[in-house]
């Protein structure tokens, strides 16, 4: 999944699955190595400019990268008392605020921003999530659109306001905004996602365009697969769901939820349970805490007649999932067998 807007909170609401991996150690080591030589570099040139805010400014970004927050507020405060009018200094004190937590405090720094410099696009942007994240989506599209009469041509405060329309329920404004922000970049990857899962969400295959644009765009997109697997498999086309599912298992091996559609797809749509079977007990090896794919596993054993079996992995759901209600049906039906 990708970072499709200014802040990273947004990132939590537009995934599917996280794609990426995690940096060596001896990589984030060397990295803070790094950004602790370069503070003490500008700490040196402080120590002999104590009036010059830029050197301030540019210690308290190296401070957040760091995630040293009161030391990166400290700095960012004395920069704005020795230069009151740099709204850029502001946006940077809310991205402090925004990396601790307290929204209200960095919509507070961006209205301040905006203040000295109303036209300031970047600080627009940032309001417009930071109202996006409050749930306050009316001030969120204000914002957005103030955004696009400063920018005409910048397609991110489009998709916003489709993000936003989007969560307020009104779909028909969403996908609109993300069709302007394609008009305006051809190779939108997140605006032709969030259309695809629009139309998937209604079963229209409209959402293979739009899915299969932005694998065009990044075809090793694991998000973009799944997307297309789960479209295809609610619309019962078991074997472009496969195959859309292996495509994903070949990008990312151990993906628990494509195994256990696998299952789902053969279990459901094929009837093949042998073969069901042994995705749901791939998917238990990869999370034993996968109760669903335990049950479906003993549900597979049960229709092939397996019934000792079926009630093992019955009872197995059960000690992970108390009252279990599909489990505790399945040992009723397969009760005296």
């Amino acid at each position: 999944m990708r970072n499709v807007f200014i802040y990273l909170l947004i990132a939590g609401a537009l995934v599917i699955g996280s794609c990426g991996n995690g940096g060596s150690k001896d990589g984030v080591e060397n990295q803070a190595d790094t950004t602790q030589a370069r503070i003490d570099d500008v700490t040196a040139l402080i120590s002999r400019d104590s009036s010059n805010a830029a050197l301030f400014h540019q210690r308290a970004i190296l401070f957040l990268d760091q995630r040293e927050h009161n030391r990166a507020m400290r700095d960012m405060i004395r920069a704005i008392e020795l230069d009151k009018g740099n709204a850029g200094y502001l946006l940077t004190l809310s991205d402090i605020y925004m990396s601790m937590g307290l929204l209200d405090n960095c919509a507070e720094s961006l209205e301040r921003a905006l203040e000295l410099e109303p036209s300031n696009a970047e600080a627009l942007l940032k309001l417009a999530e930071i109202h996006f994240i409050l749930k306050n989506y009316r001030e969120s599209i204000t914002n957005a659109d103030r955004a696009i009469a400063v920018d005409q041509i910048n397609p991110l405060p489009h998709f916003i306001k489709g993000y936003t329309y989007a969560e307020a329920g009104d779909t028909v404004n969403a996908i609109k905004s993300y069709l302007e922000a394609i008009g305006l970049d051809q190779r939108y990857y997140d605006a032709y996602m969030q259309l695809g899962l629009i139309y998937s969400s209604r079963g229209n295959p409209l959402a293979l365009d739009y899915l299969n644009n932005a694998l065009n765009i990044d075809p090793e997109s694991q998000e973009a697969l799944y997307a297309l697997a789960m479209f295809y498999q609610e619309a019962g086309e078991a074997e472009s769901a496969i195959s859309a599912y292996n495509k994903l298992l070949t990008l990312d091996p151990e993906n628990v939820y494509a195994t256990y559609n696998l299952g789902y797809v053969n279990l459901v749509l094929l009837g093949d349970y042998e073969a069901a079977a042994t995705y749901f007990e791939k998917a238990a090896r990869m999370r034993p805490s996968y109760f669903e794919a335990i049950y479906n596993l003993g549900y597979c054993h049960e229709l092939m007649g397996n019934y000792g079996r079926a009630r093992e992995f019955y009872n197995a759901a059960l000690e992970i999932e108390v009252n279990y209600d599909l489990a505790i049906r399945g040992l009723n039906r397969i009760q005296g067998k």
